[in-house]
């Protein structure tokens, strides 16, 4: 009753071969088709050397800078060409659809011995013609926009996405209005998206800096038109709309209209009448205005009625949480632990589908955040790495680390990410690696490795510098030497967590100790006492909004953690009790950072009422190693000296 399509494949051919086994001499019989695999790559660098040796070429590619004529002469000029180039059809036709057509498409170029391109500096070019012989691009800052424009015209994707890339990595306060202006010019929809996201989310910034003058109408107001606007109040786009004006008062006063009908008017309240009056008070800017609401000695400015009321930016409701971090498939829970309100941030992963995840602990993620308020997250677990995108909720993959490894510290210092210590996952053995990751160039490198490696450890940085400390050592990290040192040793029995306050490094070491470590007096001091809780699973100490913070965990039932929160008062030493939250994960990773509310899920739904109060701690240990599993020696062999 078996049917043969219910027999295994595998099965079925062994079944074939008994039957017929003349079939399997006719498998083998034939010619035999080799393949090499370096063949591809050695014909790339013997074609490479006959260009650089000016060997076999069949066509001299020469190139007119159209801007340098205009720049000397004021006036485009045809005939002087800048620098010649020896170069392959077959080579240049294989890589690029322009020179394709140029060569196949019976044209003129077709046959000419010289062919000259137009609008191509003579650095693009030889970077393009490199491009086509070895499949290799080198970008600059200073050489960015021109070999975009340049490959933007002779139809070479690789290198135009390589370009927007680059610029999108690089994106800061002094270039993101011209990179706006230049994806505009060139139609990239991508980088023109990426350019606004950045100025939205540094929109006070970049308004202080005036570059928002420099865009034209259009482009102005598809910015101030953005929800994603991180500003705290209307009245900062009406500044820069009013700034634009300005800036450009031979304008038709059309242009102005329409860019104050940007701005929202009907979120102006009351409170804003002196900001409105005053606006009212300038001449030049007082015309324009009475389109959009009317002065009356009664009621001062009233905007119009007509005017709909449309939804704030998302800046409005943006403030500092915590954030508490479980497996990588769980929710993120955000606490703001003055207005006790609760959101859900996304998870970096919805599935668990690895087998390492299945098998995986609490301690399964690794998170820092920066100044600028960028979210890193690396699992413990593999080699993932994310960044968090606050607008979308989401969480976009970088590239992936060189190396999987638990139990380890993380940290931002100066446009780089550092993951170091720990142990690696499959041998166990410990590990003296420090993996760096460039913000800009989305890679990863390996620097100095640390001088001994270290089992439990915190990560922070402060003053340019890297510190790694555990309860026995401190080792201080200088980047621009990329070398480590060691410094004032904490040499306590156990260490918790540690954390930067009013610049010394402050750590949680046996309960209910707290020691500070001031780098510049090389001294360490003893804080007040923090409060114990025979329940708890782990301490915490975080600096949020300028504040220290101490969060202590406790296990009441399977899906609920109770978190209590106390700040520390510098005035009198102490610790004062602020809030308990419940969380749904619980785990020994928690961030303060700043993010949008809007952009999150409630998560007032999740009880917070302790319903079960069971469940002993007694066995719980969140610090990743145990005390025996930190490294031994003793901190006295160790003197200041580099490594």
């Amino acid at each position: 009753s078996c049917r043969i399509s219910d027999i295994p494949a595998t099965v079925q051919l062994l079944s074939r071969c008994c039957i017929y086994p003349h079939c399997l001499c006719l498998i083998f019989t034939g010619p035999e088709v080799l393949e090499d695999a370096s063949h591809a790559r050695g014909l790339m660098d013997g074609l490479k050397l006959l260009y650089d040796c000016r060997l076999l070429g069949d066509v001299t590619i020469g190139v007119e800078c159209e801007e340098e004529s205009l720049e000397h002469s004021g006036n485009p000029t045809r005939g002087a060409i800048d620098q010649l180039f020896f170069c392959s059809r077959n080579v240049l036709a294989a890589a690029s659809p322009y020179f394709k057509s140029m060569f196949t498409g019976g044209l003129n170029e077709s046959v000419q011995e010289t062919v000259v391109i137009r609008g191509v500096d003579p650095e693009s070019m030889s970077v393009i013609i490199d491009y086509c012989y070895t499949g290799r691009v080198t970008i600059t800052e200073s050489n960015v926009q021109r070999l975009y424009a340049a490959a933007n015209m002779l139809q070479l994707e690789y290198i135009r996405k390589a370009c927007s890339s680059f610029m999108t990595r690089r994106l800061d306060l002094s270039n993101c209005v011209g990179v706006l202006k230049f994806a505009d010019t060139y139609d990239n929809p991508e980088l023109k998206e990426n350019a606004q996201a950045f100025i939205a989310r540094n929109f006070g910034q970049v308004c202080n800096g005036g570059d928002l003058c420099e865009l034209d109408l259009k482009q102005l107001k598809e910015l101030l038109s953005l929800d994603t606007l991180d500003v705290d109040c209307e009245k900062k786009v009406c500044s820069a709309a009013l700034q634009w004006i300005e800036a450009n008062a031979a304008q038709k006063k059309e242009d102005a209209l329409q860019a104050l009908k940007c701005v929202r008017w009907n979120l102006f309240t009351e409170k804003d009448n002196c900001y409105l009056e005053s606006l009212m008070a300038r001449p030049f800017i007082e015309k324009y205005l009475a389109s959009f609401f009317n002065k009356s000695p009664e009621d001062g400015c009233v905007v119009s009625a007509t005017l709909d009321v449309p939804k704030h930016r998302i800046g409005v409701s943006a403030k500092e949480m915590i954030l508490f971090f479980g497996l990588p498939n769980d929710n993120i829970m955000c606490c703001d632990p003055y207005s006790e309100d609760l959101y859900f941030m996304a998870p970096p992963l919805e599935d668990l589908s690895s087998q390492d995840y299945k098998r995986s602990t609490m301690e399964s993620l690794i998170a820092c955040a920066t100044p600028e308020n960028n979210l890193y997250l690396a699992s413990h677990l593999s080699k993932h790495f994310w960044l968090y995108n606050p607008v979308l909720n989401s969480w976009q993959e970088l590239a992936e680390r060189p190396l999987g490894r638990i139990h380890s510290g993380m940290g931002y210092l100066n446009g780089h990410v550092y993951l170091l210590g720990g142990r690696n996952p499959v041998t166990d053995a410990r590990l003296k690696e420090v993996e760096c990751y460039s913000v800009q160039r989305n890679q990863w490198t390996f620097v100095a490795p640390l001088p001994h490696s270290l089992g439990k450890m915190q990560v922070v940085a402060l003053h340019d510098h890297l510190y790694v400390v555990n309860k026995r050592r401190m080792l201080c990290y200088d980047p621009k030497r990329n070398r480590w040192r060691h410094c004032g040793s904490l040499r306590r029995d156990k260490l918790h967590k540690a954390c930067v306050f009013q610049d010394q490094i402050v750590c949680v070491c046996d309960i209910p100790v707290v020691k500070a470590y001031s780098p510049t007096r090389g001294e360490w001091k003893r804080l007040g006492d923090i409060p114990i809780d025979s329940r708890a699973l782990n301490y915490q100490v975080i600096q949020h909004n300028g504040k220290l913070l101490l969060l202590t965990q406790t296990l009441l039932q399977h899906n609920k953690n109770r978190v209590l929160i106390h700040e520390y008062d510098p005035a009198r030493d102490s610790w004062k009790n602020i809030m308990a939250v419940y969380v749904s994960t619980l785990g020994p990773v928690c961030v303060s950072t700043r993010v949008y509310p809007a952009c999150l899920s409630s998560a007032h739904s999740f009880s917070t009422e302790e319903d079960d109060d069971s469940g002993s701690s007694a066995d719980w240990d969140f610090d990743g190693l145990t005390d025996a599993d930190s490294d031994s020696g003793s901190s006295s062999s160790f003197s200041d000296e580099n490594w």
